[in-house]
């Protein structure tokens, strides 16, 4: 009986023990009981009994290129985990509120609640730095709840605090469950490379031409420098640096009149659309309506299409006209030089007449794609350009020019040249104080030319004067030439008796106000070492004073014409061979 009775004094006393837990409980969740200074912070913060807590959990990846992952590992005593893979690019953040259990019938009451996690940054899609970290919340022997963020085999550098407090791998006081304790925990890994970016050209720009150069900045993380590709073809290309620190350039060709994308390989979002060049050829050296100097001249301007060899199959056409409109030139194709580098082509070595005008264009090689295209280069096509008017000039005989045709003490002398079609030339000449009458002539196709009669020998000033259509002189529009006008150089023999005797035609010597000139034949006969000299007259004749005798043998003369004035040098060497007789010497001019 009395064990009966210990019994049911047991029974009651756990009964009534159960009742005044629970009572306990309700009286602490509602902050209603206190038992002194100590139970109530003990009340306030959290008690062994009560059943949840929240968790205001934000992630921070502060990496300054890597991408962070975190994935949950393991859990105990959690009612709500958050999400198990969370994905953060450099800078990015993450909310969410997870919460633990403290219930009895779950084993929890009192014991130790985890949420582990495993975080990892990525490289270029591959794994970089990972460590493994989780929140960590314990009640210890004084009964006040602690909360602490734990790290383990870390690579990553972290930081955490737990209500604005310092809790990584230090703990803190956690709060009630009804005021869910902030934990903000920052990831970064020590990835200080510099991200590998195309700096050239910019983003929705239009390139001028089809070689383009692409520039760009950092290196790949060994070292080594990048590759592009693109989107509008299967190559590959290599770039080179620039010698400016990590800066870099590459080159390609791209289509004209297409948009595309240039990336670096394997670097993802690295890649730069642009437009690429206008299509065309087109001419950009002249102006439509430019007048020109006559003479050498050359064309360029710009072309861009599919392919480098369809650029330099481009052609210019151009042709001439006159005043009238009748044609000078018929039109003239030309395949220019084309630099594919820059785009631009040049047409060098043409002649520019005056007077005329010129029409050139420009025509690309069409391929099938290409007519397709909807942007073509702006510039001209095809431009017209004129000619200064010729000037009167004189064109023959040339300046300081021996002209020389006879033997006789005046000749005729061809005067030719150039001026504006359609206009006239006065010509005349002046001879020591004798001056000409003017001779007037019409410049046809822009050339004239007028014979001058009996033109004495000695320095010739020829002077041509333009007259415009109605016949008043153009001021300044004159040309002027000074000539020699001579004899030929000549040699003849004649015989006296048995004597023979040298004499000829040659440059003449004059000594007119600073003008001079002195001519000489030297006269040497082959196999011998000595010569002989005589001097010209002032017409250009000249006879050896000396006779030569030579009753047989064989000889060979050669006459040298010499002038002291170094504008007008010696003419060729006269060959004389002769052969001695009773009757005197027989000679025959060699050439």
């Amino acid at each position: 009986m009395s064990a009966i009775k210990i019994s049911l004094c047991i029974v009651l006393f756990f009964i009534t023990s159960i009742i005044f837990n629970n009572s306990f409980a309700i009286d602490l969740k509602s902050d209603s009981v206190i038992f002194g200074d100590y139970f109530y912070r003990l009340g306030k913060i959290k008690n062994r009994s009560d059943l949840y807590a929240y968790y205001n959990i934000t992630f921070k990846n502060n990496s300054k290129y890597d991408d962070l992952k975190i994935e949950v590992l393991n859990s105990q005593c959690m009612s709500n985990i958050g999400d198990n893979n969370i994905s953060l690019k450099p800078g990015g953040r993450y909310d969410e509120t997870i919460e633990d259990s403290n219930g009895f019938f779950e084993g929890c009451t009192g014991t130790q609640k985890f949420l582990e996690w495993e975080a990892t940054t990525y490289f270029n899609h591959k794994e970089y730095k990972s460590c493994t970290l989780g929140i960590v919340t314990y009640l210890p022997v004084y009964f006040v709840w602690q909360t602490m963020i734990e790290t383990n085999d870390c690579d990553l550098e972290i930081e955490a605090t737990c209500d604005g407090r310092n809790c990584l791998n230090k703990n803190v006081d956690s709060n009630t469950s009804y005021n869910p304790s902030n934990v903000v925990i920052t990831i970064k890994d020590d990835n200080n490379w510099e991200s590998l970016k195309i700096t050239s050209p910019e983003p929705n720009s239009t390139v001028d031409n089809n070689y383009i150069t692409i520039s760009g900045k950092g290196r790949n993380q060994d070292g080594n420098l990048p590759i592009l590709i693109t989107s509008f073809n299967d190559y590959i290309y290599l770039v080179q640096p620039t010698g400016d620190g990590d800066n870099w350039e590459g080159q390609l060709w791209m289509q004209c009149g297409i948009t595309g994308t240039v990336s670096i390989q394997e670097i993802d979002n690295s890649g730069v659309t642009f437009n690429g060049p206008p299509c065309g050829a087109t001419i950009a050296s002249m102006q439509d309506g430019q007048t020109i100097s006559a003479g050498k001249y050359s064309l360029s301007g710009r072309v861009n299409s599919d392919t480098a060899d369809d650029a330099k199959r481009m052609q210019v056409q151009i042709t001439g006209y006159n005043n009238d409109g009748t044609i000078y030139i018929p039109t003239t194709s030309y395949t220019p030089n084309v630099d594919t580098g820059t785009g631009e082509w040049s047409l060098d070595g043409l002649e520019a007449v005056c007077s005329i005008q010129y029409k050139a264009s420009v025509s690309g090689y069409s391929s099938e794609s290409q007519a397709t295209h909807q942007s073509f280069l702006p510039e001209k096509k095809e431009v017209s350009y004129s000619v200064q008017n010729c000037p009167v000039k004189i064109t023959n005989p040339e300046n300081d020019e021996v002209v020389s045709s006879t033997t006789e003490d005046t000749q005729n002398i061809l005067i030719k040249g150039q001026a504006a079609n359609g206009s006239t030339v006065d010509v005349s000449y002046k001879y020591n104080d004798f001056e000409s009458p003017s001779y007037s002539v019409s410049s046809d196709s822009n050339n004239w030319s007028y014979e001058v009669q009996g033109v004495p020998v000695g320095f010739i000033t020829i002077n041509a004067v333009g007259r415009n259509t109605s016949g008043e002189p153009i001021p300044g529009n004159k040309d002027e030439v000074i000539i020699l006008s001579s004899k030929v150089f000549s040699v003849k023999t004649r015989n006296d008796s048995v004597f023979t005797e040298f004499y000829g035609t040659s440059m003449p010597s004059i000594d007119v106000n600073e003008e001079t000139l002195n001519a000489e034949i030297e006269i040497f006969l082959d196999g011998f070492e000595y010569s002989e000299n005589v001097e010209s007259d002032e017409n250009g004749n000249w006879a050896y004073e000396y006779k030569h005798y030579a009753k047989r043998g064989e000889y060979v003369f050669i006459f040298e014409e010499n002038s002291d004035n170094n504008l007008y040098k010696g003419r060729e060497n006269k060959i004389l061979k002769c052969i001695g007789s009773d009757l005197g010497m027989s000679c025959v001019n060699e050439n």
